[in-house]
């Protein structure tokens, strides 16, 4: 992402705070270059509340990829089947990647009623059961098989990477933890598993807003934590580039900035967004060096959208 001008005025923090309150808001934490500079906890929750963050889990997925390139036990562009052998010698299916996985174009059917639903009780193996619908790359789906099949992408290479003298972590939870959470001293409080133990990658997380912060701060500054790269530089703005299906989608991450900027020229260009339903939002502006967490309240109504929370902070 290209850098942009400095905003001639600062963010009304203020105002972007009650607009978050006025629409069933629970939480704004606001960090500038690196330090917290507004906190606020709203309609009864609590700073050591943790909030359900559903699919802001997804943002955690292109990061444990990159670091799973860059040691070797995979490659973005490479053919799932490779590791999901029984989807060989399907047309559709063996051509699908992992970038096809993380940016939601891996043509796969929705079968977001069954994964979504406690009578499911091997979400993995409904995932990788999965048929294909169209040809990869060419149609942007929305949905939860896509990352439910990274986690056993994932949970097949670690285990065939373990060994006695270098044990690997067994699923892709365990190795966020390890790789990424530990190192930037970032907890989760529960991450929601179905009956067979496979961690729910699309939506299982739950985190305070702080927490939460924490790993927004890694991704603003490129991966970089206390000046040690944890994430590796090469192909990390790949996460920040959209599909030809979907230019608005990259890798886990929706890039809201140019509609937003085009709406509102106050608003950066270069704004993308974390996004989990409920309006639990985690917005980086990096040429700004802006990080916004904001909780909203589970189940609840309400009008909140994402041009009327930046407007308010940056102004129409």
């Amino acid at each position: 992402m290209l850098p942009l001008p400095l905003l001639a005025q600062k963010p009304d923090l203020a105002a972007a705070a009650k607009y978050s309150a006025d629409n069933a808001g629970l939480a704004v934490l606001v960090y500038e270059d690196g330090k917290l500079v507004f906190e606020q906890y709203q309609n009864g929750h609590k700073q050591e509340t943790p909030q359900h963050i559903f699919s802001g889990t997804k943002s955690f997925a292109p990061i444990v990829a990159l670091i799973a390139q860059q040691e070797g036990l995979l490659q973005l562009d490479e053919k799932v089947s490779e590791t999901i052998t029984e989807w060989q010698g399907d047309k559709l299916r063996e051509r699908i990647t992992i970038r096809h996985l993380l940016n939601f174009t891996s043509g796969l059917a929705n079968i977001d009623s069954e994964l979504h639903s406690a009578k499911s009780r091997d979400k993995y193996a409904a995932a990788v059961a999965c048929e294909g619908k169209t040809a990869p790359g060419q149609r942007f789906q929305y949905g939860s098989n896509h990352l439910m099949v990274f986690g056993e992408v994932m949970r097949r290479k670690l285990a065939k990477a373990s060994t006695e003298e270098r044990p690997q972590p067994k699923d892709f939870v365990a190795y966020l933890q390890e790789r990424v959470l530990d190192p930037i001293d970032c907890k989760f409080t529960l991450w929601l598993r179905d009956a067979e133990g496979n961690p729910a990658l699309p939506y299982g997380a739950f985190m305070t807003a702080r927490e939460w912060g924490k790993f927004g701060l890694l991704v603003l500054d490129g991966g970089k934590h206390d000046g040690k790269q944890i994430v590796p530089k090469e192909h990390f703005a790949e996460c920040f580039v959209g599909s030809k299906a979907n230019p608005e989608y990259g890798l886990n991450f929706w890039l809201i900035g140019a509609r937003a900027h085009r709406h509102n020229d106050r608003i950066p260009a270069d704004t993308v967004t974390a996004a989990g339903m409920y309006d639990q939002k985690l917005y980086l502006m990096p040429s700004q060096k802006l990080l916004v967490v904001r909780f909203g309240r589970t189940s609840a109504k309400s009008k909140f959208n994402d041009l009327g929370f930046l407007d308010s902070m940056f102004g129409e």
